[in-house]
C-alpha cells in the first residue's frame, strides 16, 4: 500500500462530514486541529483565510486544508464570526455558548439557515497518521482544486448522501468522502507536483514503481540497493538514478522514512512491544529501531508513545 492510500488507512476512517448551509453575513473560526479537511462549494461561495493567505471559492471548487493551524471560513472578509469549531467538532459562539443544537438541521446538515444560499460540503479527518503525513505535509496549507477538475457527479452524490438517510448510510458516506479526498489530492498533485515529493503526482517510471511497491508491501525485508535492483531487473546504478529522479530521494533513504513512519503509527497500539514493531518494519531489534527513530524524529519511541496517549491541546487562535 502506497502513502497516498495510507492517508485514509487506518487512522483516518470515518471522517466527520456535514453539509454547511449559511446565509450572510457569516464567518466560522475553525480551531478543531484536524489533520486534513476537504471543502466543496455546492452553491454560492466562500472565502478561506489561514494566516495571511486568502482563497475565494465558488461553485464546484474544492479546497484541501492541512491542519492543525486555525483558519476562518466566511462569505466575506469583513463578516463577523458567528461560530467557532473546537476539537471533537464542538460548536460554540465566540463567547463560548453551545451552538450544536441551534445550528443542527437534521443528521448531517449544519448552519445558520438550512435554506441559505451558501452551501459547502465539509469533511474533516482528525488524524491521518505518520504515513499519511508523508502526503499531507507536502501539500500547502490550502490546496485548491478548481471546479471542473473532478467529475461533478461525485460531489453531487456526496451532497445528496449528506441530506438523506438509510441503511448503511454512514458506511456509504465514509467511502464516498474517502474517494473524494483521494481524487482531490491526486488532481492537485498532478497540476502542481510537490518539489520535495514528485511521486505524489504519479510515478511513470516502471523501475521506480516496482521498487516502491516492493518497499511498501514488504518493509520487513532486508532490502539493499542490490536486492531492489534484482527485483527491478536493472543495475544498481540505474535503479538509484531512476528512483531518485522519480521519487526525490535515494532508495534506501526513502525506505528509512517509510519504515519509521510505519513504526510511528504502530506505536499508538500499546499492546505491541518495541521489538515486535521493529520486526514488522525491518529493524533487527527494538534497540536498533529506537536509535533510528531518535535520529529521524529527535525523540525516542517511548516519548512519542506517551505523547500520542496524551490529550490533544486546543490550537491557539491566530
Amino acid at each position: 500500500m502506497d502513502p497516498l492510500s495510507h492517508v485514509l488507512h487506518p487512522n483516518a476512517r470515518g471522517a466527520f462530514a456535514l453539509l454547511m448551509s449559511m446565509r450572510g453575513p457569516w464567518a466560522v473560526d475553525i480551531r478543531d486541529g484536524a489533520a486534513l479537511t476537504v471543502m466543496v462549494v455546492t452553491s454560492g461561495s466562500c472565502r478561506i483565510t489561514i494566516g495571511s493567505r486568502h482563497e475565494s471559492l465558488t461553485v464546484g471548487d474544492i479546497a484541501l486544508v492541512r491542519g492543525p493551524r486555525p483558519y476562518r471560513v466566511a462569505d466575506a472578509a469583513d463578516s463577523a464570526t458567528i461560530a467557532v469549531i473546537e476539537p471533537d467538532q464542538r460548536c460554540v459562539t465566540p463567547d463560548g455558548a453551545a451552538l450544536d443544537l441551534a445550528f443542527a438541521h437534521g443528521l448531517r446538515q449544519w448552519g445558520n439557515d438550512p435554506a441559505g444560499p451558501d452551501t459547502v460540503i465539509v469533511a474533516s479527518y482528525a488524524d491521518v497518521g505518520s504515513v499519511g503525513r508523508l502526503v499531507t505535509d507536502v501539500l500547502p496549507e490550502v490546496a485548491v482544486v478548481p471546479a471542473g477538475t473532478l467529475d461533478a457527479a461525485l460531489t453531487d452524490h456526496v451532497a445528496r448522501q449528506l441530506v438523506t438517510d438509510g441503511l448503511g448510510q454512514s458506511v456509504v458516506l465514509d467511502r464516498l468522502i474517502d474517494v473524494l479526498t483521494i481524487e482531490a489530492i491526486r488532481a492537485f498533485a498532478a497540476a502542481q507536483p510537490p518539489a520535495d515529493a514528485p511521486w505524489l503526482a504519479g510515478v511513470d517510471d516502471p523501475v521506480a514503481r516496482i521498487a516502491l511497491e516492493a518497499m511498501h508491501t514488504e518493509p520487513e525485508r532486508a532490502w539493499t540497493v542490490a536486492s531492489l535492483a534484482d527485483r527491478t531487473a536493472v543495475s544498481r546504478a540505474t535503479l538509484a538514478a531512476r528512483f531518485t529522479a522519480s521519487v526525490g530521494l535515494p532508495p534506501l533513504r526513502y525506505l528509512t522514512r517509510w519504515r519509521l513512519a510505519l513504526a510511528r503509527d504502530l506505536l499508538v497500539d500499546r499492546s505491541l512491544t518495541l521489538d515486535a514493531i521493529a520486526a514488522r518494519v525491518g529493524y533487527s531489534s527494538g534497540l536498533a529501531l529506537s536509535a533510528a527513530f531518535s535520529r529521524e524524529y529527535g525523540t525516542s519511541p517511548a516519548a512519542h508513545r506517551r505523547r500520542a496517549a496524551a490529550p490533544t491541546p486546543v490550537p491557539a487562535p491566530v
